[in-house]
């Protein structure tokens, strides 16, 4: 149920490469959502889809997807229906099932705190994919927030939030952006490595000149502001696009099973993405709809 931000303006950053998996034929409706026959989508564009309905029934019936964007429920934070909380472990069986060989799923997560302590559910879930889905943690990324929640009274400002990310097996895709200012810009590498054994080798790229603009960190600082849409909690849209633009390619399926009000399907709209939402309620589906209806809008993930 996730987040949500308008996108701006501006260049996409360069990128860095991994060879790409070639994505196999397979039974796909019109919009590439790879269902199988008996479901009916809430809304169908020809590129984006949306299930109304709980994302454990849905995630079954749908085929394998290459990259999932998602931010569920931080546990009882928000009541979203009837004051359910939310049941992680079938949604997360149901969603590593769906995940195609090489997929990625970005998890963004956070841990609530009751009674003065973290919970760790965001940790629980991780291992959880881990120990009972196969996956792998290839990295555990940072989102560094451009404002904080009021903690209790014995504690520092809580001002960062996970975005996990696993893989199955290794990941296909990998479009690194090269868009951090470099301070040495224009400067000859030099320096050295250092083995397991404690000997040392040169680098093999000294003598190179460093260039204007390098790989991001791991840790991402995103404005955490966002316009009213009516949803409780909303994914940065710059987070979606960037992690989109980072672990797939145009034509490939995106899948939230998280949706909220759409913030995923409509960076994957903008980068010309396949993609599938699922919502358990309307209200946020109607308020997808109506953001995807509007134009492509140039991106900026910085």
């Amino acid at each position: 149920m996730g987040r949500d931000e308008d996108p701006g303006q501006g260049d996409t950053p360069a990128m860095s490469g991994l060879h790409p998996r070639i994505r196999q034929a397979g039974v796909q409706d019109r919009a590439g959502a790879h269902h199988r026959p008996g479901m009916k989508p809430y809304y169908d564009d020809g590129q984006i889809t949306i299930y109304h309905g709980d994302c454990r029934e849905i995630l079954p019936s749908l085929e394998p997807v290459d990259l999932v964007v998602t931010s569920p429920p931080y546990g009882s934070i928000r009541d979203y229906i009837d004051g359910s909380e939310f049941e992680w472990k079938g949604c997360l069986d149901s969603m590593v099932a769906c995940l195609e060989p090489g997929g990625v799923i970005m998890w963004n997560v956070d841990n609530q705190t009751i009674n003065g302590s973290e919970t760790g559910d965001a940790f629980r879930q991780v291992l959880y994919m881990m120990d009972e889905g196969g996956l792998r943690l290839h990295d555990t990324m940072i989102y560094l927030r451009q404002g904080v929640t009021f903690p209790d009274a014995n504690r520092y400002l809580p001002g960062f939030e996970y975005m996990f990310i696993l893989s199955k097996g290794a990941p296909s895709t990998f479009q690194g952006l090269k868009d951090r200012p470099n301070i040495s810009a224009g400067a000859r590498i030099h320096g050295s490595v250092t083995e397991t054994d404690g000997t040392k080798r040169e680098h093999s790229r000294n003598g190179k000149t460093i260039e204007p603009f390098g790989l991001r960190f791991n840790y991402w600082s995103i404005s955490s502001s966002a316009p009213d849409v009516g949803h409780p909690a909303v994914m940065p849209y710059k987070m979606a696009a960037a992690h989109i633009a980072t672990w797939s390619l145009e034509n490939m399926t995106i899948l939230d099973p998280f949706m909220g009000s759409g913030t995923t399907l409509r960076a994957a709209k903008d980068l010309g993405r396949r993609a599938i939402g699922i919502e358990i309620e309307e209200r946020y589906c109607e308020i997808a709809v109506k953001r995807l209806a509007q134009e492509v809008l140039p991106l900026a993930f910085t």
